[in-house]
C-alpha cells in the first residue's frame, strides 16, 4: 500500500508573494465567496488580475467540478496554474472540495506535476478541518488507478502536495485524512479484481494480513468450522462452487470496556445468480458483489491504524456463487445457523443468506449494535439512483447516526420503511423465511430477511449499496470502477462511539 503520508505537507499561510510564484504548479480552490480572500494568502498580483480576468470571461469559474488551467510565468520560468471551482451558487460544501480535489488530482496528472503548491481561501478558517480533509481525501481518491490486470505495469511518478492553511492541528488532519484514503484504495483494489483474481480464501487471506499488519485479532472459519456451528445458509450459498465459502472476523480492541459494534459485510466474489443464473449481459460486473465485505475490511484498518478508542468486530461474509451439480436448487430449504429455516425460491437471493449466518455470528460475539452492508439488490437503484444507498433497520437512532456519518464522509444515505406488511411477504408456506419476495419493495424486504436473523433486543441496520457501489464514469473523487462507498461512513461511526 502506498504511504500517502509521505507526500503531503502543510504549510502556515505565511507563505510570501515570491514563494508561491515559484511554485512549479499552482493549485487553486475556489468558491465565489472566498474569491475576495485570496489577497490575504499573499497571491502574487498576476494571479489576482488573472483571477478577474477569467471570472468576466467565465461566471462558472467557481462551479463545483470546473477546472481552468492555463500557464504564466512566475519566479521560476513557467508555472502551471490550475483553478478548481467547488461552489459557485451557494454551494460551498465540503463534499465539493472533495469532488473538485478528485478532478484536480486527475488534471496535474496529465500534466506530469511532481509538485503542486495547494492553496484555498477557505482554509484560512482554523476552525474547518472538514474542508481539510475533504480536499485532501478527494486529491488521494481522485487519483486513484487500477492497473492491476494491465500487461505492462506504468509506474505513475508521485504528486507531492504542499497545502497552505490555518486550520489548526493541519498536520494531523491531513495524516488522518491519509489513512483513511488508503483504506478506501484498499477496499477498491479489492472489490476491481476479477474473480478469477479473488476467490473467497484470497479475501480471508487478506483478513488475516490486515490483522497482522494493524494488529488485530482474525478468526478465520472454514467450511468444516462452518458446518460445525451449522452456517448452512452460507455454506448453501458456496457448495456450488469449487472454491469453498469462509467466514473472516476481526476484532479490534481499542475501547477497552466499551461494548462492541458489529460490522458486517456480504462477500460474494463472484455472483452468477447460481441455478437462477443471471442473464449475460454486463454479468463480468459481478465481480464487484464482495465489495460490502471489502469494505469492512478497508474500514477495519483505517480503525485500528488510526488507533481509535472504540471496540468493533468485522465480519467478512465470503462465497462463490456457481451453477453446477453440487449448487443448491430453487426449492432448497435450508436450516440457519440461528435455527430459522428458509425457503430458497431464488438462487440469485444469494447475499441475504451469507449475511443471515453472519450477523447472528456477530450477536454471539457479543455486539451490542450491528450494521450490515451489501450490494444486495437491483431495487435500490431503482429507487434511489447511483448516489444514494437504502438503509432499513430496526433503530431508529442507530439509522439517525448512520446517515450522520455518512452525510459527512460525503456517502448519502436514505431511509426506507419497514412495513408490516413487507415482513408478512418473506413468510414461507413450507419454511419460516423465503429469501425472495420478489420485484415489489425488494430492497425492504431483502433488509428485513436478513433482520430475522438480528437477536431481538440488538439495535441492527441494513446499508444496500447496490447502487453505489460502482461507478459507471470517471467524476469528482470517484474514478470508474469500485468506489468503496461506506469505509469512510464505517470510520466515522467508530469515530463517534
Amino acid at each position: 500500500m502506498k504511504d500517502y503520508q509521505k507526500l503531503f505537507a502543510v504549510r502556515e499561510n505565511n507563505l510570501t508573494a515570491e514563494e508561491i510564484a515559484g511554485a512549479e504548479t499552482l493549485v487553486l480552490f475556489l468558491c465565489k465567496g472566498c474569491i475576495p480572500a485570496l489577497p490575504k494568502m499573499n497571491a502574487p498580483e498576476y494571479l489576482v488580475k488573472a483571477v478577474d480576468e477569467l471570472l468576466k470571461k467565465n461566471e462558472k469559474l467557481a462551479d463545483t467540478g470546473e477546472i481552468t488551467h492555463f500557464a504564466m510565468f512566475g519566479k521560476n520560468g513557467l508555472q502551471q496554474v490550475v483553478i478548481c471551482g467547488f461552489g459557485g451558487k451557494n454551494a460551498c460544501k465540503p463534499n465539493d472540495l472533495r469532488k473538485a480535489a478528485g478532478e484536480a488530482a486527475r488534471v496535474l496528472k496529465q500534466l506530469k506535476t511532481e509538485n503542486a503548491l495547494v492553496i484555498a481561501p477557505i482554509l484560512l478558517n482554523a476552525a474547518r478541518p472538514h474542508y481539510l480533509s475533504a480536499l485532501a481525501e478527494g486529491l488521494i481518491l481522485g487519483g486513484y488507478t487500477f492497473s492491476e490486470c494491465k500487461g505492462k505495469q506504468e509506474q505513475e511518478k508521485d504528486i507531492c502536495y504542499t497545502i497552505v492553511t490555518n486550520v489548526s492541528g493541519a498536520a494531523e488532519v491531513v495524516s488522518a485524512s491519509c489513512i483513511v484514503s488508503s483504506s478506501v484504495c484498499f477496499a477498491r483494489d479489492l472489490a476491481n479484481k476479477p474473480g478469477n483474481m479473488l476467490t473467497p480464501l484470497d479475501m480471508a487471506k487478506a483478513a488475516q494480513l490486515t490483522a497482522e499488519k494493524c494488529g488485530m485479532e482474525c478468526e478465520i472459519l472454514d467450511a468444516a468450522q462452518m458446518q460445525a456451528k451449522n452456517m448452512n445458509a452460507v455454506l448453501a450459498v458456496g457448495q456450488g462452487s469449487v472454491n469453498p465459502p469462509y467466514m473472516a472476523v476481526l476484532k479490534y480492541n481499542g475501547g477497552g470496556d466499551a461494548p462492541y459494534t458489529a460490522f458486517v459485510g456480504k462477500g460474494i466474489t463472484f455472483d452468477s445468480g447460481g441455478i437462477s443464473i443471471k442473464p449475460e449481459a454486463n454479468m463480468g460486473e459481478m465481480k464487484d458483489d464482495m465489495t460490502g465485505a471489502a469494505v469492512v475490511l478497508g474500514a477495519m484498518q483505517a480503525i485500528a491504524q488510526l488507533k481509535l478508542p472504540c471496540n468493533v468486530i468485522g465480519i467478512m461474509a465470503c462465497a462463490e456463487n456457481m451453477p453446477s451439480g453440487s449448487a443448491q436448487r430453487p426449492g432448497d430449504v435450508v436450516k440457519a445457523a440461528s435455527g430459522k429455516t428458509i425457503e430458497v425460491v431464488s438462487t440469485d437471493a444469494e447475499g441475504r443468506m451469507v449475511l443471515a449466518d453472519a450477523v447472528w455470528y456477530a450477536c454471539r460475539l457479543g455486539a451490542a449494535k450491528v450494521i450490515d452492508i451489501a450490494t444486495l439488490t437491483g431495487g435500490v437503484i431503482v429507487a434511489l439512483g447511483n448516489e444514494t444507498a437504502g438503509i432499513v433497520g430496526n433503530n431508529e437512532e442507530l439509522i439517525e447516526k448512520i446517515m450522520s456519518c455518512g452525510k459527512k464522509a460525503g456517502e448519502m444515505y436514505w431511509h426506507l420503511p419497514s412495513l408490516p406488511e413487507c415482513k408478512e411477504a418473506i413468510k414461507s408456506d413450507i419454511a419460516d423465511l423465503t429469501n425472495s419476495a420478489g420485484r415489489a419493495a425488494s430492497t425492504i424486504t431483502g433488509g428485513l430477511f436478513i433482520g430475522e436473523f438480528i437477536d431481538e433486543s440488538t439495535p441492527w441496520a441494513h446499508l444496500d449499496i447496490g447502487g453505489t457501489s460502482t461507478a459507471a464514469k470517471t467524476e469528482g473523487f470517484k474514478p470508474k470502477g469500485c468506489t468503496a462507498f461506506g469505509v469512510r461512513t464505517f470510520v466515522n461511526i467508530a469515530k463517534e462511539l
